[in-house]
């Protein structure tokens, strides 16, 4: 089976990646998350109560990404195919209040991950942002993938500062 590491697993857009890669895959799926910041073991705990046939491909690793991932756990990892980063400091309120605390998180969470995907060598690296990286929008028009970032709130610089690290380390 092709395995897939998934990061923020019990956040509320990591739980449904989860349920959708189980529900649409073979796939083994290491799931890691702090479960300090807005990931709920239950989220998680959700998706296996509705498909308990998925509990034997998926195992759950509890682990604060801003620390990088020790020998040890890497080996309990073991091989990864896909990496799906989805884990990061969320929230804009937050962010607002504590700014360096939310950009030091999501930026050391991106270099984590970046360099353990330097490490495993995965087939795919699925990085996931936000569209607040580009600004605000009155409605009348959509940004584009390539459209100049003008993050307008630290959590939008964090998550504009993840995708730069990203572009850097995979095109250089």
């Amino acid at each position: 089976n092709m395995r897939a590491l998934l990061t923020g697993a019990g956040g509320s857009i990591g739980c449904h990646v989860l349920r959708h890669v189980m529900a649409n895959t073979d796939w083994d799926v290491i799931a890691i998350d702090s479960f300090r910041h807005k990931g709920l073991t239950d989220r998680i705990a959700r998706v296996t109560v509705k498909h308990p046939e998925t509990l034997e491909r998926l195992s759950v690793f509890t682990h604060d990404l801003q620390a990088p991932l020790s020998p040890m756990l890497i080996k309990k990892i073991g091989h990864v195919d896909y990496i799906l980063n989805l884990a990061a400091m969320s929230d804009v309120d937050a962010s607002l209040e504590h700014p360096y605390f939310n950009i030091r998180a999501n930026c050391e969470i991106m270099l984590t991950m970046l360099e353990y995907a330097r490490v495993v060598k995965p087939k795919a690296f699925l990085h996931v942002g936000t569209d607040e990286s580009y600004g605000p929008t009155d409605g009348s028009h959509w940004h584009r993938e390539w459209d100049a970032f003008v993050p307008s709130n630290p959590y939008s610089a964090s998550k504009t500062a993840q995708e730069a690290f990203a572009c850097g380390y995979c095109c250089p």
